[in-house]
C-alpha cells in the first residue's frame, strides 16, 4: 500500500468517526485538524477543521476562567468545582454526541456534534467567569 492510499484511508476513517464517535477532548486533538483552520469552511471535513479550531481556543478560555475560580477556592470547594466540572465535561459530551443521533449518521452528525461542544464550552466559560 503506497503512502498517499494509507493516507487516505486513514483520513476517511478519521472522518467517519469525526465528532460522533469521541469526546470532545479527542475531537480537538485529532491529528487531521491541526491548526490552523482552513480557510473557507465549506466541505464536511472543514467544518470539523474549523470546529475543531474553535474547540480549542472556547476550551482554552474555558480553562482560565476554570482555574482562576480554583485558585480562589478554599480546598473543599475546589474539591466541589473539580467534580462539577468533570460532571459537566460528561454532559456535555454525552448531550452532545446525542444531538449528532437525531442526524442517523449523516454527514452533518459530526459537524452538528462539534458545534454543540464549541457553543456549550463557550456558555460554560462565561458561567465560570461569573462566579
Amino acid at each position: 500500500m503506497t503512502f498517499r492510499l494509507a493516507a487516505a484511508v486513514l483520513a476517511a476513517l478519521l472522518i467517519a468517526a469525526g465528532a460522533h464517535a469521541q469526546s470532545a477532548g479527542a475531537f480537538m486533538h485529532n491529528p487531521a485538524f491541526k491548526d490552523p483552520a482552513p480557510a473557507r469552511c465549506e466541505t464536511t471535513f472543514d467544518m470539523q477543521h474549523c470546529a475543531a479550531h474553535e474547540l480549542r481556543i472556547a476550551d482554552a478560555a474555558m480553562s482560565a476562567r476554570y482555574s482562576a475560580l480554583r485558585a480562589r477556592l478554599g480546598a473543599s470547594a475546589r474539591q466541589r468545582l473539580l467534580v462539577e466540572q468533570r460532571q459537566w465535561l460528561a454532559a456535555r459530551d454525552r448531550d452532545c454526541v446525542a444531538m449528532g443521533d437525531r442526524y442517523r449518521g449523516g454527514t452533518m452528525a459530526p459537524v452538528v456534534v462539534a458545534q454543540c461542544w464549541v457553543e456549550r464550552t463557550k456558555a460554560r466559560a462565561k458561567i465560570l467567569a461569573r462566579r
